[in-house]
This record gives structure tokens, C-alpha cells and sequence, in this order.
């Protein structure tokens, strides 16, 4: 398969930066976090990596060596990035990708160390089985060190969430490959200072790259979907209880804890309240109206 390598400059205009999500399926958005923020999020992520590889709970991929690590369900694991999902830039750019009501589909951290192989090609969105004229599915990377060439910055296919003939045929987790798929060959790696966000369409084919420097490269991913789309992690069942009751409606109705057209319902079609206050629950009943067990 054979791309014009066009490249989307940094941009800190919004809607420059949401032109250039559509035309190429991807943007770079500098200075969105301060140096302070960076901080704080970089910190608390190298804790708890180090925490679960010391209780032996750590996930470890890139290869046969297996030298990234991967930490999952971040909203379980720091205030600090609970806060992230509220960040504007979230509804500025996945409002305009997946409309105003999208969820969190996961968030999750990647610390790529070197040594580890580039990520298979693929589109997040690959499991659907069909191209579809606008994304169900969007991502952030958010820069937590310098992104570039060197130490596997993503590569990117730019425009290739526009082409659907390059598009995963099967519904299956690991989907058919193409024919036409694309390969490294026509990827570029995209750069960006540390506090800056990587925000691409989810039908965009690309990968993690490879770390060939000295030092792990840390980032963060923020998953988003349409509120019809089932979500990566299963917030319900995953989500901490003291987290949930503790949790601000508007970060609780981004994670999928409220009701959205009718789906994600218990017992009203439009209840009084949202799900995370009140599921309001009706169980067994006798013919008098009293609860049973049955």
C-alpha cells in the first residue's frame, strides 16, 4: 500500500488541529499540560509501575524480551488521573470526533523501554469489521517525555482512516488483515515535546514504535467511544466502590455510570436519576407488590 506522507504539524489551535483530524486522522497538540502536571502524573505512574512489578502484578509486552510495561484501569490509581479525563482538551477534540456524549473506553499507561520491537499495525476501531464514515472510536496519547523518532514516538498512516479498503474485515479481537493493509514502510513517527497530546481518528492505522535510546518513554492513553460502543474496560465492574462513591456526575457520566437513550438501563426507561445515584432496581415481587425471594 502506498500513502503520501503528509505530516501535521503541532499546532495549538484547535480548529486547526480538528482540520487536521480530518484530512490526515491525526493532530499533535503542544503544550497542553504545564511542566508541573507532567510532573505529578509522570511520578504517580513510575509508582505504581514499580508497585506492581514488586507485588508481581506487572504486564509486560514489546516482544520476546518483553522490556514495556503496561498498567491498566488508571482511574483506579491516582486522583491526579481521574482529573485528566476532565481535562478541556478531551471535549474539544473527542467532541468533535465522537460527539458530545462520548465515554472513556479505558485509560491505561504505556512505558515503552528500550529494547522492545515496534507494535503490530492496526486501527483501534479494527474489531467492528467494516469501515464507517465517521470514527466510533478515538485516542489521546498524552506526552508524558518527549515523543520522536528515536525512542517509538506512534507511527502513524496518515489519511488512512479515509481509505476503506484498507480496513479490517473481520469482527473478531485480532480482525483479518486486508490485503492492502499498510506497512512500516508507509508510517511516520509522530514527534512531540513532553505535555503534549497525540490525538488520531480510530480507524487510522498505526503502532507503538520502537525504543532505541537509553531511556523508557512514558505516556498515557485515553480510549474514547460513542455511547453505543461497548467500553475496553469494564468501568461497572472495574471501577473502585469507594472511587465510584467518592466521584464527581460529570467524570461518573463519562465513564459510562449514566443512562444514554435509553441504553444502560435497570428497570425505567427514563429514570429519575442517573444510574450512579440511584439504579432504582426493581427485584422479585409477590402478586401483592411485596419483594420475594425467588
Amino acid at each position: 500500500m502506498s500513502v503520501a506522507v503528509r505530516l501535521a504539524a503541532p499546532t495549538p489551535d484547535l480548529d486547526e488541529a480538528r482540520r487536521q483530524l480530518d484530512a490526515l486522522g491525526y493532530c499533535v497538540v503542544p503544550n497542553v499540560l504545564s511542566a508541573a502536571e507532567v510532573a505529578a502524573l509522570k511520578a504517580r505512574l513510575v509508582e505504581q509501575a514499580e508497585g506492581e512489578r514488586a507485588r508481581g502484578v506487572a504486564f509486560r509486552d514489546g516482544g520476546p524480551s518483553q522490556p514495556n510495561q503496561r498498567i491498566w484501569m488508571l482511574l483506579n490509581k491516582g486522583r491526579v488521573f481521574r482529573d485528566l479525563m476532565l481535562h478541556p482538551i478531551v471535549g474539544a477534540l473527542m467532541g468533535h470526533l465522537l460527539g458530545p456524549d462520548f465515554l472513556v473506553s479505558s485509560f491505561t499507561a504505556n512505558i515503552a523501554h528500550p529494547g522492545g520491537e515496534p507494535m503490530v499495525l492496526h486501527t483501534d476501531q479494527g474489531y467492528v469489521g467494516f469501515w464507517t464514515p465517521s470514527p466510533v472510536v478515538a485516542n489521546i496519547a498524552w506526552m508524558l517525555d518527549d515523543f520522536t523518532e528515536a525512542n517509538g514516538g506512534t507511527r502513524l498512516v496518515p489519511a488512512s482512516h479515509l481509505n476503506s479498503a484498507a480496513t479490517p474485515r473481520s469482527s473478531a479481537y485480532a480482525p483479518a488483515e486486508p490485503a492492502n493493509m499498510p506497512t512500516l514502510e508507509d508510517t511516520i513517527g509522530a514527534e512531540g515535546k513532553a505535555g503534549s497530546i497525540l490525538c488520531f481518528d480510530g480507524r487510522i492505522w498505526h503502532g507503538t514504535g520502537a525504543n532505541r535510546t537509553d531511556e523508557p518513554r512514558h505516556a498515557l492513553l485515553s480510549y474514547h467511544c460513542r455511547p453505543y460502543i461497548r467500553q475496553q474496560e469494564n468501568m461497572v465492574l472495574g471501577l473502585d466502590p469507594a472511587v465510584r462513591a467518592a466521584e464527581r456526575p460529570a467524570l461518573l457520566n463519562r465513564l459510562g455510570f449514566a443512562t444514554w437513550a435509553g441504553l444502560g438501563r435497570v428497570e425505567s426507561p427514563r429514570p429519575a436519576t442517573p444510574l450512579f445515584v440511584s439504579s432504582g432496581a426493581v427485584g422479585p415481587l409477590g402478586a401483592d407488590g411485596v419483594p420475594i425471594d425467588a
